[in-house]
């Protein structure tokens, strides 16, 4: 088992960390690549539901600027950015997709337009993981009774941005939503066995709120 393991970290060129890349190639047996969606929606901290300014870490594009434009389906979408994948990889080569709802707050919408974003997505063939980029204010009830639903289908994952655990920090950045609110929505995720990726912004100083009020 153990030279097993030795060979297949040498064949996938593990590094001296665990990584994404390798557990996923060891659980698919191929590369997986993440394509960038935009499902068309704002921010509650951009559209006037808790603010204007939005996070002042957030880009133009919602920081999901690799993704197409909200025009274009989804499904037009993910065959824009395989194509740009594939046109680097020989033919021969076999490859998975992560569909990755990147562009702004993807639970940010009514349910019944998720629901057709979100399922267009994961029944696509070559999509082997659904993933959402969202804020842990916008996760009500029947926003995880639907990611409940997808992961049956195929494994569905959460990005959260936490940023950092510091309110002053938090205040600085303009998160919008205190620390118990992500750790509720952690919790009620994880009691789905919903996967949950957080979002971190290393080296931003917890006194950085305070210094700026000086």
């Amino acid at each position: 088992m153990e030279k097993l393991t030795y060979r297949s970290r040498m064949l996938w060129g593990e590094k001296r960390y665990h990584s994404l890349d390798y557990e996923l190639k060891k659980s698919y047996g191929y590369k997986i690549y993440k394509l960038s969606l935009n499902g068309g929606m704002s921010c509650p901290n951009r559209d006037g539901t808790i603010g204007t300014g939005g996070c002042i870490f957030c880009s133009e594009g919602g920081s999901g600027d690799f993704a197409a434009g909200s025009g274009l389906s989804i499904t037009q979408q993910l065959e824009e950015a395989k194509n740009r994948i594939l046109s680097k990889l020989s033919h021969q080569e076999q490859v998975g997709y992560i569909a990755y709802f990147q562009a702004f707050t993807n639970t940010h919408a009514p349910v019944s337009y998720l629901r057709k974003l979100f399922t267009e997505a994961i029944l696509s063939p070559d999509v082997v993981i659904l993933s959402i980029a969202t804020r842990p204010d916008c996760l009500g009830a029947e926003v995880i009774s639907l990611l409940e639903e997808l992961n049956r289908i195929k494994p569905v994952w959460i990005e959260l941005g936490l940023q950092t655990i510091h309110e002053n920090s938090a205040k600085f950045i303009r998160r919008g939503y205190p620390l118990s609110v992500f750790e509720q929505a952690v919790n009620r995720l994880c009691r789905t066995e919903i996967p949950v990726i957080v979002h971190m912004i290393l080296g931003l100083p917890e006194i950085c709120y305070c210094l700026w009020n000086i």
